[in-house]
């Protein structure tokens, strides 16, 4: 057998390892025209990495800010306004999403959770993977408008064969972001 032959099964296997997987959801008949102003509350971290979730929250709202589409409430006023009504953003209710967003002036709150958040050292090369979810939710109903998860990796084939190139964790992040952002707001 030929070393091509030989080499072709592990070059599919390593792109199909470096592809990932992707959920959107899009409420019906939901115009974004009419959300003025939308709040991001801090993500949730189940990843491994401590700092995960706050890396991923200043990138989501970094990007936010760039689409220009949203007025963007400042975190420390979402921070003091959880803090003071002691409201936790893993367990909202929709009585809590109406008080957050009559509190915060927001029509709609973006929600998030980093589920994976590893930059993959070891090997010849690094081979980050993220997986992300967000949430876009009507303040005043509670209802989810927009919803994805998304999961990516760093490394493409030629950094998984020849250890060159790959990207960060925080670079895969902001890909994911930009582009989720980027179809919401089509």
């Amino acid at each position: 057998m030929s070393r091509t032959k030989l080499l072709w099964p592990a070059v599919l296997a390593l792109a199909a390892l470096s592809c990932g997987g992707t959920t959107r959801y899009v409420r019906a008949r939901t115009d974004l025209g009419a959300i003025r102003a939308v709040a991001i509350l801090p993500f949730e971290n189940l990843a491994n990495d401590r700092l995960g979730s706050e890396r991923v929250e200043r990138i989501f709202f970094t990007e936010v800010l760039a689409t220009e589409a949203f007025s963007v409430v400042e975190p420390g006023l979402v921070a003091r306004t959880l803090r003071r009504d002691q409201v936790d953003p893993a367990n909202l209710t929709a009585d809590d999403f109406k008080r957050l967003g009559k509190a915060l002036d927001a029509q709609a709150l973006f929600l998030g959770s980093v589920l994976e958040y590893d930059e993959g050292r070891g090997g010849p090369a690094p081979s980050p993977r993220v997986k992300l979810q967000f949430r876009l939710v009507d303040a005043e109903t509670g209802t989810t408008l927009w919803s994805v998860a998304r999961t990516a990796g760093g490394a493409g084939v030629a950094a998984r064969l020849f250890g060159i190139g790959g990207r960060s964790a925080a670079t895969v992040a902001e890909g994911i972001v930009r582009e989720e952002l980027s179809r919401l707001l089509r």
